[in-house]
């Protein structure tokens, strides 16, 4: 029954994975001009819609945001360990942070937790989903374009600049301000909001095509490592000294952590040609090897 419900949730990604993949190996598509298509339009009105007309409890805000973050960084502190005891170059570690780093906790997650804890879940998954777009959005980006020897200053501003980025932050300084959307804004980015996973779905079986797997085999093997069992298991020790053992919102955000990669990671390993070959490898191994890994995780909760 898991089984049926997780593979009704990924086997839409892997048809459009496979339409990607074909329109990559028969047709000259630039995927640059896609991906900045998909992270300057599509992506931000996703982010605003899905935060502007989502129901947060702000209640439970705060301590998700202290997970989030708190995870985030321990997790960043990991991988920056690990890059000094296995001497990995700053490139190396940019893209394994963000080949592992940030999970799938949307068109993934919230499926798998609406069937396997109700409305009551998904509220608490979306204001995981929320914190996730905010650090993808921010610190992704910062991950993304820190090998291009730019100043800091200059780095920090390509990310405020970001369109997903200032989404987020309006979308939720008028969720907090209770200020409401006018309906011709909300159906328009609700429209465009609807094409953000297809077409980022697509270009990743795009990237795909022109990959070649046996270049790529050490790093996917240690993204995925990492991002469905280090990243879990830390979002699992943090969870213990944040909620009880059987809370809902620790269930939920354990098993949002350990979703496979964001796609949205390809995109900005596309814009900021930080390695997208390793980045979209490891999000579609991630993905398939998910396909284990969540079931085990659900059956033992």
């Amino acid at each position: 029954m898991i089984l049926t419900e997780i593979l009704n949730v990924v086997l839409p990604v892997f048809l459009l994975l496979a339409v990607g993949f074909i329109v990559g190996k028969t047709m000259a598509i630039n995927s640059k001009s896609v991906s900045d298509l998909s992270i300057y339009v599509f992506s931000p009105a996703l982010f605003f819609y899905s935060v502007s007309t989502s129901e947060m409890d702000m209640n439970d805000f705060g301590r998700i945001v202290v997970f989030s973050f708190t995870l985030f960084l321990v997790f960043a502190g990991f991988i920056w360990l690990a890059g000094k005891l296995l001497k990995w170059d700053q490139m190396y570690q940019n893209t394994l942070m963000l080949a592992s780093g940030f999970p799938n906790a949307g068109n993934y997650g919230l499926p798998i937790i609406l069937f396997a804890f109700g409305d009551a879940g998904v509220a608490i998954g979306i204001i995981y989903l929320v914190m996730q777009s905010f650090l993808m959005n921010s610190a992704g980006v910062f991950y993304a374009s820190n090998h291009r020897h730019a100043p800091k200053k200059d780095i920090f501003l390509t990310v405020v600049r970001m369109p997903g980025f200032i989404a987020i932050l309006l979308a939720l300084l008028l969720k907090i301000t209770g200020i409401p959307v006018p309906s011709a804004i909300e159906s328009a980015t609700g429209l465009l909001g609807q094409a953000s996973i297809p077409v980022m779905l697509t270009l990743l079986g795009i990237t795909l095509a022109s990959i070649q797997l046996k270049n790529v085999f050490a790093f996917i093997g240690t993204a995925v490592l990492f991002k469905l069992v280090a990243f879990p298991a830390l979002a699992f020790l943090l969870l213990q000294l944040l909620y009880p053992g059987d809370a809902l919102e620790a269930k939920v955000l354990l098993v949002a952590a350990a979703t496979p990669t964001a796609a949205t990671t390809t995109l900005l390993a596309i814009k900021f040609n930080m390695n997208p070959d390793l980045v979209s490898s490891a999000m579609f191994v991630s993905t398939v090897a998910s396909i284990v890994t969540i079931p085990i995780l659900l059956l033992v909760l």
